[in-house]
């Protein structure tokens, strides 16, 4: 045989196994086609759950697996629950996230300026709420108040010295503005290891501190990595702290009411109210006072009367949370689609 006859038999050979092969080719994607289509109608049949209602599922699921102390990762812990979430909810499912939808007002009350008195501390961490404590860093006893109030349920926070406007002294181990960023860092740092319970911070004092965008980026930057709740105290309209914290992708809050500005029982009380109101029409409300006897007298007896009316006392990572929860469904629901 010639060799350029060669491949014209080689190719009338393979002919017919090409040929069958493209017809069984065919008949599998013919399957594939009518199988997905039958798919499809089964789940439209079976009433496939919007994505919002799976995002809900999926959040509660993270609040009922997490304590309040753990809610720093709680962002890659939802983003990774939501994504899995394709299927409708058991009932079971449904009654879990009713259960931990807040019915009444939600009010947080933090304590400033604690450590420096024990006895008021310990009596502060006796209080019948949810109260959050911030504990000054340079306090003798902060490490035991920092322990006794973690132990106790509530919500620590290092209460941060920040330079303020004025001549006032915000103790020491400040945070300033002419500092360098490595002063800055460590100093930040130490007073952390403080207050070694606790779950975030706020400032004392610092309303030309907080007014600063730079000086506070390179503080809330330095414990970043432990994902710590900002309050911003707010003691000055210009305060930037809570926009840089959550530009940093920290938990940011911001006070409400002062309570005992002036302290006497009759301020105290109508500040107290005024949180209430607030709460009652937004739904929730912060507010800080201090380790003071008069403050304390009131608290003791206005707490018990409030929860008779409704009012559910939170801590700031719960209250976080619950924001959090509620302001971002939309958001969580896009990564379904």
């Amino acid at each position: 045989m010639k060799p350029d006859q060669r491949p014209l038999i080689r190719s009338a050979s393979s002919a017919v196994p090409a040929f069958a092969g493209a017809l069984v080719a065919s008949a599998y994607l013919v399957g594939a086609v009518v199988f997905s289509l039958a798919s499809q109608a089964g789940e439209a049949d079976a009433g496939v759950v919007e994505p919002a209602v799976a995002v809900a599922v999926a959040d509660a699921a993270v609040v009922i697996r997490e304590p309040a102390h753990a809610q720093g990762g709680a962002k890659s812990v939802r983003t990774s629950e939501t994504a899995r979430t394709r299927m409708a909810p058991a009932a079971s499912d449904i009654d879990a996230v009713d259960a931990f939808l807040p019915a009444g007002p939600r009010l947080a009350i933090v304590i400033d300026d604690v450590g420096l008195d024990l006895a008021a501390a310990r009596r502060v961490i006796a209080l019948d709420a949810g109260v959050s404590i911030a504990v000054l860093p340079y306090a003798e006893a902060a490490a035991t108040v920092s322990s006794e109030a973690s132990a106790a349920g509530h919500d620590v926070l290092l209460h941060m010295p920040m330079e303020p406007v004025g001549l006032a002294d915000p103790g020491p181990n400040a945070l300033r503005l002419g500092m360098s960023d490595s002063d800055l860092e460590a100093r930040i740092r130490w007073a952390m290891s403080r207050v070694p319970e606790a779950v975030g911070l706020n400032n004392h004092m610092g309303s030309r501190f907080t007014a600063d965008p730079r000086a506070m980026r390179v503080a809330l930057s330095a414990v970043a990595d432990r994902q710590p709740l900002f309050l911003d105290s707010l003691t000055t309209g210009e305060s930037r702290g809570q926009a840089v914290a959550a530009g940093l992708g920290l938990d940011a809050l911001q006070r409400d009411i002062f309570l005992d500005h002036v302290q006497t029982p009759a301020e105290v009380t109508a500040r107290l109210d005024e949180a209430e109101a607030l709460a009652r029409s937004r739904g929730w409300a912060i507010a800080i006072g201090h380790p003071h006897d008069t403050t304390l007298d009131v608290l003791e007896a206005w707490i018990a009367d409030a929860r008779e009316r409704g009012v559910e006392f939170v801590t700031v990572t719960t209250l976080s949370d619950q924001i959090a929860r509620t302001a971002t469904p939309t958001a969580d629901a896009s990564a379904l689609q």
